[in-house]
């Protein structure tokens, strides 16, 4: 600002109210009205065009005591800034305040991961649930079968027309096919077989007057000792007709009263058996 239209001349036309004209009051006050000021002036001050400058430049003056300047009154300028911070921090806490509540509001809506991971899990459940209650029908029928042809042979004659038993086969170096998933080269001979096998029937003859313990540790036997694929069934070979045997094996199965456990070793092509008939 050029000192020479600053306050001094604002000093020099406004030390004196009255050399002020009408008209130029006038035009303050027109300018107040359509451009007022942004905050009220403090007591005793104007807002005065100046005299040297361009029209349309104003300064301060101070009717009490005849001080003038370019800029607001310092206690009009802190009010003005008071409400400035007043309304900046209204503003703020409005702002803290939204953002506050579009947290809980996040917080309490599920992402779109966590839909996610609830709908996945769910479907997972109820799908696992479905297979495991069509498992468990499925099963509920087949022992619902197998109940019904043990008893329907329990109470039949001496000449059914199936069986079905637990075995445990011994394989031999002479057997049709000496392997097995216990040893894929077997090299014992046939009497080493029935040797082990008359081992297991001592073993099994402690149980003989329990048929639930007798069945029981059977399987367990079988699981371990025997050459057949049935092992892990614990040797149950299912239900059964004539003929679909070999000769040997078949003659004794049906030869066995239910619950009953063969006396001694049956030999055929695959090697040496000890069977328990179930059914």
């Amino acid at each position: 600002e050029d000192a020479t239209d600053g306050p001094a001349s604002s000093i020099e036309g406004g030390n004196n109210n009255t050399s002020v004209t009408d008209t130029n009051e006038k035009t303050v006050q027109k300018q107040l009205a359509s451009n007022p000021p942004p905050a009220a002036l403090p007591t005793g001050w104007y807002l005065k065009p100046s005299q040297i400058n361009a029209p349309g430049n104003y300064y301060y003056f101070n009717q009490d005591t005849g001080e003038c300047c370019w800029d607001l009154p310092a206690s009009a300028s802190s009010t003005s800034a008071a409400e400035a911070v007043s309304q900046e921090s209204l503003n703020a806490t409005a702002l803290a305040a939204a953002a506050a509540v579009k947290s809980i509001l996040k917080r309490a809506e599920p992402t779109a991961a966590e839909t996610n991971t609830t709908f996945t899990t769910k479907s997972s459940a109820d799908t696992n649930s479905t297979v495991a209650k069509s498992s468990s029908r499925k099963k509920q029928k087949t022992d619902d079968r197998e109940k019904h042809r043990e008893k329907h042979h329990s109470s039949s004659s001496s000449s059914p027309k199936e069986v079905r038993v637990l075995h445990i086969l011994k394989k031999h170096k002479d057997s049709r096919r000496p392997a097995s998933w216990r040893n894929p080269k077997i090299t014992d001979t046939k009497q080493k077989a029935i040797s082990d096998l008359h081992e297991l029937l001592s073993i099994l003859s402690e149980s003989s007057s329990n048929p639930k313990e007798l069945r029981a540790t059977f399987e367990e036997l079988a699981k371990t000792e025997s050459d057949c694929s049935s092992a892990k069934r614990g040797g149950d070979l299912g239900f059964f007709g004539r003929k679909k045997m070999q000769p040997a094996f078949e003659k004794a199965s049906f030869g066995l009263r239910v619950g009953e456990l063969t006396r001694d070793v049956v030999d055929t092509s695959s090697g040496v058996h000890i069977i328990l008939r179930l059914a």
